[in-house]
């Protein structure tokens, strides 16, 4: 037996361009999909769409008839869409019909699988397209953009697709949403196997090294998400992408990935985002920045990776207090309570373009900074962020050899954000030495606390570098206008307890665990061989011992850092010290330990 089909009402103001992308979508989607024809009191063959055109007498037949699923007036006409559509859905077919916010909440009480569509466009744009028909005067046009929808019912799923570039694009968006929503009905209208992609032009294009557009860069994706690509060309398109990406282009591509995620609407002047291009170890401030963000009053929906190569990664940590797993709704939820979230964004943000790219990308070792900005920064937009500050980590064990590495990715970030439409405030900073003292998730969460509850033994490094970023995201607010207010906000908030308390508040808000994942108990302590200064702490090797010992799929594993860079030790005294779970781990950590030691954590004889 087919499960039901999903019912995709399609909403929007004026100017949107509902009909047209309901026309493209038409053309691409499969089977599995059926555009309901509207039955209207206009003569048929009328302009616009394609629709029944019926007289006020035949309308109301069929009404009193029960023929029609849902009727509303607009525009002194009647709308009505037809009872057959519910035979598609009980057939598994998914139904996509352009209609009106005044029967949402009539649908989605009848309907056992339902979700608006709403279509969206800045209001320079409505103007544009609404006075392009012709139909009205500059008053009228003004008059129709300024007009106010009436909010939809709470616990209607929404999706929102904003329709504010090319056609092309605007499709490619919409089917995306459609997918995206309808995924185990999802119906690609692959390409015959001998059929070349429509897009094998852009490709080959920028196999020569030509620029490609916005448009260009949607067609490749399409095709690639599409599978009308082989491994070969993909793997020549990356490499030719990783080397030949002007700035212009960085921002094409990072509209174009936009076409192929939804984009999170949210009710507020400002949504604030944070990233960091990471290699620094422990260096956990996105625990502490969000607290500080949220008690200030900015909403921060905050979504984080898990470590991939590294001990921890930020979901990791807040993981070892709270869920983490949240889903689009337990979003909103969390940030109507608490202002604020620290999220997986393996759920949230989810990129069908990386599941296609990564799986080039990741065993060729390709590393594209270029391309690394257009994905970071295409998320951020898609998950609703209006303002996003950026850490760039610099040194020799990052991805940013130099401070002038940093400053030139800065600019890159600002620049890709405007070309989005956010504000995005990128700042290199020192990344030659591990920030904290835990290295996993327990110990840097354990480090987080302190910070938090003014623990006078909290690490000052990790303290300092959360209210420098929490500072600059407070100054995005225009009634602060700079960071050295931003600072005195931050610092107040901080050291009040007002932090903590909304670090309460977002974890009892994401699902509290009963108890946090404390630090590993079984533990051996590395020495100084001899006596000197600590001169530098290798924080990749340092990492490399940490994951030996189980971090982060064992959250209570990892390094515990007894020592800093210029202190005084003796023979003998702890340098640091490896948790386990158990003799095993702690054993194969001891193993990649041994022998490096006078690399690890270099000491100066005296």
């Amino acid at each position: 037996m087919n499960e039901t089909g999903t019912f995709f009402l399609v909403v929007g103001p004026s100017g949107a361009g509902k009909d047209s992308l309901i026309d493209g979508a038409r053309a691409i989607l499969g089977n599995g999909y059926h555009f309901a024809r509207r039955v209207i009191t206009r003569p048929s063959g009328s302009p616009g769409e394609d629709h029944e055109g019926v007289s006020d007498i035949e309308f109301a037949r069929r009404q009193q008839a029960g023929e029609f699923l849902v009727t509303w007036d607009a525009h002194e006409l009647r709308y009505g869409l037809p009872t057959s559509l519910t035979d598609a859905l009980a057939a598994g077919t998914h139904v996509i019909a352009n209609g009106s916010r005044s029967v949402v909440a009539e649908l989605s009480a009848r309907l056992p699988r339902f979700a608006v569509v709403l279509v969206t466009a800045p209001q320079d744009v409505l103007a544009r397209r609404i006075a392009a028909r012709g139909r009205e005067s500059g008053e009228q046009v003004a008059r129709r953009v300024a007009r106010q929808a009436a909010p939809l019912p709470d616990g209607v799923a929404c999706i929102t697709v904003s329709n504010d570039s090319t056609l092309e694009v605007g499709v490619a968006r919409f089917v995306a949403a459609l997918r995206q929503a309808a995924p185990s009905s999802v119906c690609l209208a692959s390409a015959p196997a001998d059929s070349a992609p429509a897009s094998r032009i852009n490709l080959r294009a920028k196999l020569r090294g030509e620029a490609l557009d916005e448009a260009a860069y949607v067609g490749v994706l399409r095709d690639a998400i599409a599978g009308r690509y082989s491994d070969a060309e993909l793997t020549a398109f990356l490499i030719a992408a990783t080397g030949s990406l002007n700035d212009q282009e960085v921002i094409a591509l990072a509209r174009a990935r936009t076409a192929f995620a939804t984009r999170i609407e949210w009710d507020e002047p400002l949504v604030v985002d944070k990233h960091s291009m990471g290699g620094v170890p422990g260096s956990r401030i996105t625990l502490i920045v969000v607290p500080i963000v949220a008690a200030y009053g900015l909403a921060m929906p905050k979504t984080s990776s898990r470590a991939i190569t590294s001990a921890a990664g930020t979901a990791d940590a807040m993981e070892t207090v709270a869920r983490v797993d949240l889903t689009q709704d337990d979003v909103r939820r969390c940030v109507t309570l608490a202002r604020g979230c620290i999220a997986w964004n393996g759920r949230l943000n989810h990129s069908v373009v990386d599941d296609v790219m990564n799986r080039i990308t990741r065993p060729l070792k390709l590393d594209s900074r270029r391309w690394a900005v257009a994905s970071i920064l295409s998320k951020k937009y898609t998950a609703g962020a209006t303002h996003v500050m950026v850490d760039l980590p610099y040194g020799p064990d990052t991805k940013l050899v130099s401070l002038a590495d940093a400053c030139e990715l800065a600019a890159l970030f600002e620049q890709v954000g405007n070309g989005l439409g956010m504000k995005v405030r990128a700042l290199a900073t020192d990344g030659s030495r591990p920030i904290g003292r835990g290295i996993g998730p327990a110990l840097e969460v354990r480090d987080v606390l302190q910070v938090l509850d003014n623990d006078p033994d909290a690490p000052a490094d990790l303290r300092a570098k959360a209210l420098r970023f929490a500072s600059e995201i407070i100054a995005f607010d225009p009634r602060v206008g700079n960071a050295e207010q931003g600072m005195r906000i931050a610092t107040a908030l901080l050291d009040e307890g007002k932090a903590k308390a909304a670090f309460e508040r977002i974890a009892v808000a994401q699902g509290k665990r009963p108890a946090p994942v404390m630090p590993a108990a079984h533990t051996h302590d590395i020495v100084a061989a001899c006596a000197g200064r600590v001169q530098s702490i290798d924080g990749l090797r340092i990492s490399g011992v940490a994951r030996a010992a189980g971090a982060p799929r064992s959250a209570g594993a990892g390094v515990d850092l007894l020592c800093t860079i210029g202190a005084h030790v003796a023979p003998g005294q702890p340098l640091y010290r490896i948790h386990a779970d158990d003799n095993a781990a702690l054993d194969a950590a001891l193993v990649q330990a041994s022998g490096e030691c006078d690399q690890a954590v270099r000491i100066v004889p005296d």
